[in-house]
């Protein structure tokens, strides 16, 4: 099945079952290499904690896989939150979070928009005054299909973004080497 349209279908679904929190704890950089891996057998379906029982179920309907409920870990996404007091406008946690939900300027407060936070939780450790924290996602504000959807695009629409930022400062870096390196001597 390597490499076939059918692999590629098989990966869809695991990937669309997947909460799109791109939090790691799997220990691929986001859920497409995490399905990718499952489908190739070089991951287990139980990696996924923010997914729980939830997505274990549907990722063994999806691969045939029989479910061990003792293997399943249960830790719904949480949101966090910065506290206004202690945050000193650093921008460490705007550059980590995957998603852009973080608002804010170099030197001035940030706040994580509650709507676009998928509790990832990436940004709490980027902190160098342990100003953000996490909190259990309250019944109003639940983790949904919709959400996940959302967050799937932002994460990509970040990650295109980066990149054509390093691709500039690549081309920035090179046009001064070149400058340098081929510069006339005056003389």
């Amino acid at each position: 099945m390597r490499g076939t349209k059918e692999e590629a279908i098989i990966i869809e679904q695991i990937d669309k079952c997947l909460p799109q929190i791109h939090c790691q704890k799997c220990g691929f950089f986001s859920c497409l290499p995490y399905a990718k891996a499952i489908v190739k057998k070089k991951a287990s379906i139980y990696k996924c904690e923010p997914g729980g029982s939830k997505v274990v179920e549907k990722l063994g309907e999806i691969t045939g896989e029989k479910i061990v409920k003792a293997n399943i870990k249960d830790a719904p996404p949480e949101l966090v939150y910065i506290k206004p007091e202690a945050c000193i406008g650093c921008t460490l946690c705007i550059q980590k979070c995957p998603v852009d939900a973080i608002a804010g300027a170099e030197g001035y407060l940030h706040t994580v928009i509650i709507d676009e936070c998928n509790g990832c939780g990436i940004c709490v450790s980027s902190c160098p005054v342990d100003c953000i924290t996490k909190e259990k996602r309250t019944k109003d504000n639940p983790w949904t299909d919709t959400k996940a959807t959302i967050s799937k695009t932002r994460f990509y629409e970040k990650r295109a973004r980066m990149k054509e930022l390093r691709l500039e400062a690549d081309e920035e870096r090179l046009d001064i080497l070149k400058q340098l390196l081929f510069r006339e001597e005056k003389g």
